[in-house]
């Protein structure tokens, strides 16, 4: 017999295949290759059939019972049976995952060879010949080793896993942050012919990556690294520029409602647009906007001062050739028609028919949205008072009563963090922010560790779609290709349906178009049930360490491709660092052991004990 032969297939059905193991053999046996374990759950065999070689896993193991027919008093024996999962086929020395067709019965089942766990594995060809022949290409990556063939590396296509979206899921503890940070490091090991087109933008929501990529640059002269820190007073500090915010982005930042706030966010994005750009194109819309604006200020119910203090305010700050304060009328100029004198204005009615000129009731504006103006916060700021005001003046005067929350928390975020955050910046357009921001990095490391959750995810959100929208303004698509990885994605990768102002999703969108122009997500999460089923579902790759919550079990059994029940509950006990990695990467769903990040990731538990107890 075969030194390999282990048993036969007895069943198959609906309980799956089943097989028996040949009595005398123990627990191991001694192969060519090696010492092999007989039965081993998570271990594979191997079923010959001409043409193919067909690769089971063993899934479980039983005890059945055997009693002689012929004598009753016959004391019983027992054979041991092991539970199949078919996993895929060899051909022509080629592993592919899935089977074409069933194996048949009694055919026998052999514990894996040398050669077979290498064309399972792919443990060869890590690296290819360039085109001038001088160097080579690395077009597989060493994750980790397997936990059952601890002889073997783990290794994962990089085209096929960097070049689709992947998630990394698992309790918090379970490793991810060590896995992910190891991962990078080892794409950056590569000394000769480096990896310097990469391009990795981390959003480091718990501060623990600057360690880990320390030394990147000392390893790795070709690799750069840099770390944006969310905190002022840092000569890292992350800026992001303030007039590259959406309607949408303002919304989060400042919770506004839909019905009242939102429209005249929208109104103050364009104000600022219209009246900060040094473009003389847009002069009727300004007088038509600031003439509508001061007419419904002088319309309104306020008494005569609180009208000329809005009145000054408005035309100083937003003056324009024909509408300010020096404007000549038929009656002097404007800001003396306007005085209060008596408590009342000098001359209304020249101050209404002054005005009423530069009002263009057929004027549309155009969109502005697809346009970047430079402007620093406390502009916005003015903005919206003057939104506030002109959304007034053509519809409701009480809009300055919806809005006064929308002020309030505005005053709020520019004497707080955020107000260090959002800034004009150096930069006059989103590509020479993008161009600074990656420029000849390869890896950036942005720590949102210090933002409150609204800050942190407005941040995320505006990072991302910045990067986007710059993709897909390069000649030629997904030339440049951006991983933008996200720890913690929980916070911000939300399953929701209400998606705000702008009407989507930016993580969906991306998810759904961005790897053609090169935009490609790395979400990482201790709540996948969390998590949009949008971008879940367009992930390509997946790293499971242990899930143990029960609604984040079952939605990665509906949620992610290529796994059965039984990896489900393996996911249940894995050890701190193993992970079960599994999609098109990858030839076959393999546990994997992740070696330690070096350096380490500054996410270590709290070391209680020692905390608790000292001299």
């Amino acid at each position: 017999m075969n030194n390999r032969i282990i048993g036969k297939i007895t069943s198959i059905g609906l309980h799956g295949i089943i097989a028996d193991v040949y009595d005398g053999l123990g627990n191991y046996i001694n192969t060519l290759d090696g010492v092999r374990f007989i039965g081993e759950v998570g271990s594979y065999v191997s079923i010959y059939e001409v043409g193919r070689i067909i690769i089971a896993e063993v899934i479980g193991v039983d005890e059945k019972t055997l009693i002689s027919a012929s004598n009753d008093m016959h004391k019983p024996n027992s054979r041991r049976q092991i539970y199949l999962n078919l996993v895929g086929e060899i051909v022509n020395d080629n592993f592919i995952f899935g089977v074409s067709k069933l194996p048949l019965i009694f055919s026998e089942i052999h514990i894996i060879s040398e050669k077979e766990l290498s064309h399972m594995l792919e443990v060869e060809k890590d690296e290819v010949l360039t085109d001038n022949a001088q160097n080579t290409r690395a077009v597989l990556l060493p994750i980790g080793k397997s936990a059952f063939f601890p002889d073997y590396d783990v290794k994962i296509n990089i085209d096929k896993f960097f070049g689709f979206h992947f998630a990394v899921f698992g309790n918090t503890g379970a490793g991810k942050s060590n896995t992910l940070a190891r991962i990078v490091q080892k794409i950056f090991e590569k000394v000769n012919y480096s990896a310097k087109g990469a391009k990795f933008v981390i959003i480091d929501s718990n501060g623990e990556y600057s360690t880990a990529f320390s030394q990147i640059n000392k390893n790795n002269s070709d690799i750069n690294y840099s770390l944006k820190i969310a905190d002022d007073g840092k000569s890292n500090k992350l800026e992001i520029p303030v007039w590259a915010l959406s309607a949408d982005d303002w919304a989060v930042l400042l919770h506004a409602s839909e019905k009242t706030q939102i429209p005249v966010l929208k109104r103050a994005i364009d104000i600022a647009k219209i009246f900060y750009s040094d473009s003389t194109e847009n002069e009727t819309v300004k007088d038509h906007i600031l003439s509508s604006t001061l007419l419904g200020i002088i319309n309104s119910s306020d008494s005569s001062p609180s009208k000329v203090d809005k009145l000054k305010a408005i035309l100083t700050r937003f003056g324009t050739t024909n509408v300010s304060m020096d404007s000549q009328t038929s009656k002097g100029n404007l800001g003396e028609i306007i005085k209060i004198s008596y408590g009342a204005m000098n001359d209304e009615r020249a101050a209404i028919t002054y005005l009423t000129q530069f009002v263009r009731p057929d004027l549309i504006t155009n969109s502005l949205s697809g346009k970047f103006v430079p402007y620093d916060l406390e502009q916005f700021i003015l903005a919206v008072d003057f939104a506030t005001l002109y959304e007034g003046s053509i519809s409701s005067q009480r809009i300055q009563e919806y809005t006064a929350t929308l002020s309030t928390r505005l005053q709020t975020i520019r004497d707080g963090i955020q107000g260090k955050l959002l800034t004009k910046t150096s930069f006059s357009t989103v590509d020479e922010y993008i161009n600074d921001l990656l420029g000849q990095n390869q890896i950036v490391d942005v720590d949102i560790s210090t933002l409150d959750d609204a800050s942190a995810e407005v941040v995320t959100k505006v990072l991302a779609k910045l990067i986007l929208d710059y993709l897909k303004r390069q000649e030629k698509k997904a030339n440049m290709p951006v991983n933008f990885i996200i720890e913690e994605a929980h916070r911000f990768v939300k399953n929701e349906s209400n998606y705000g102002a702008v009407g989507y999703n930016v993580f969906e969108r991306i998810a759904k178009e961005g790897r053609k122009f090169g935009m490609l997500l790395g979400i990482s999460s201790q709540r996948p049930s969390e998590l949009s089923k949008t971008v879940v579902s367009q992930c390509s790759n997946f790293i499971i360490h242990r899930v143990q919550n029960p609604d984040d079990l079952q939605y990665i059994s509906r949620m992610v491709p290529y796994i059965n029940q039984n990896s489900i509950d393996r996911l249940t006990y894995l050890q701190t660092g193993n992970a079960l990695v599994f999609g098109s990467a990858i030839n076959l769903p393999t546990l994997t052991i992740f070696e330690q990040a070096n350096p380490k990731t500054d996410s270590e538990n709290a070391k209680i004990s020692e905390k608790w107890y000292v001299e």
